[in-house]
């Protein structure tokens, strides 16, 4: 699957929704800590383009 800047915001929400199906509490912290990361790197990757 090919993600664009534009929607990637999107993808990481659906991981995240997908991630509260999960029975372990440690794995969905560690993937909301991961999608976070991923967020505050696509600010910065929009700050540098724009």
């Amino acid at each position: 699957m090919k993600i664009t800047l534009a929607n990637a915001d999107a993808a990481l929400d659906e991981v995240l929704r997908d991630t509260d199906k999960l029975h372990s509490r440690e794995l969905r912290k560690a993937i909301a800590e991961y999608i976070e990361t991923q967020r505050e790197a696509l600010k910065a990757l929009r700050k540098k383009l724009h």
